[in-house]
């Protein structure tokens, strides 16, 4: 049967269909162990949250249709991809990470039982805070980089610069791995997945579960319709929609401010360390 239409997996339909399904909880794995210091039979027991892609899903906000996962340990991980990074960006990751960790403790319960939670954010172009391929942002004291706890990792993965990178300039293996599967993930090239899945199992199964997904119709409907979404918002933004949609966002970022600084507030984080976090005043987070 001749293929309907090319895949990269920056299209957020297409990422949950090859990571985010029950049959490939393997393939999930061996990113994941290229991504998180946990060992890897930790990673192996994990739990996907959401087991089920909804037709209704297509046309929602972004983030519905974001990886959500349990590891054997209890650990919560959160896995998004985003096509080009917005200033509003971190405040929106750490709202997530917040609620996550805010819903993990139930009535009466000590703090210290909260979870892990890890979020994991892909990032196709425009993160330019730095060239590095991985970026693990943690809490630290400023001047001893001594962590305060371990229970919170947020982590970007820039797509913009796994295109850029050569398997040479790789540390070790691990990153190695990693940046095939980036490199993977960002390609719409069927030349370039077939190559690297030369040299992994776990990418000839993804592989393989692309090119059912590139001959069936109902599949180029879905991925179609996510692509038209995104590039719909892509153009209102660039735009500036009459000046009201970059008024919005500010709008939308602080408030995503205020609800997380209340998240950490719930959680009993001293108000200095909430207001370094969100970038919020002391007085502003006093007031919540």
């Amino acid at each position: 049967m001749e293929k309907l239409f090319k895949i990269t997996l920056r299209n957020d339909y297409a990422f949950k269909r090859v990571f985010g399904v029950e049959e490939n909880k393997d393939i999930l794995q061996d990113f994941l162990e290229c991504i998180l210091d946990i060992p890897s039979e930790n990673i192996a027991g994990l739990e996907l949250m959401d087991k089920e892609l909804h037709k209704d899903l297509i046309n929602e906000k972004l983030g519905i249709l974001d990886i959500k996962l349990r590891l054997k340990d209890g650990t919560f991980v959160d896995i998004e991809i985003q096509n080009r990074w917005h200033r509003d960006f971190p405040e929106r990751t750490l709202y997530y990470w917040s609620k996550m960790y805010n819903e993990g403790i139930k009535q009466g319960q000590d703090y210290t039982k909260l979870p892990k939670c890890i979020t994991i954010n892909l990032i196709g172009e425009g993160f330019n805070n730095n060239k590095r391929l991985h970026n693990k942002y943690v809490v630290l004291e400023q001047d001893t980089k001594e962590p305060l706890v371990s229970k919170l990792e947020i982590h970007i993965l820039n797509l913009e610069q796994a295109k850029l990178l050569k398997e040479g300039q790789c540390k070790n293996n691990k990153t190695k791995r990693l940046l095939n599967w980036l490199k993977f993930i960002e390609t719409d090239d069927p030349e370039v997945r077939n190559m690297l899945a030369q040299e992994s199992p776990m990418m000839r199964k993804a592989n393989a579960t692309i090119e059912v997904m590139e001959m069936s119709p109902r599949d180029k409907w879905l991925y179609e319709s996510r692509m038209k979404y995104e590039h719909d918002k892509a153009s209102c933004i660039s735009e500036g929609y009459h000046q009201g949609i970059e008024r919005g966002f500010a709008d939308g970022a602080y408030q995503n401010k205020l609800e997380t600084a209340k998240n950490l507030l719930d959680i009993g984080l001293s108000v200095e360390l909430i207001s370094q976090a969100t970038g919020l005043s002391k007085e502003e987070v006093e007031k919540l």
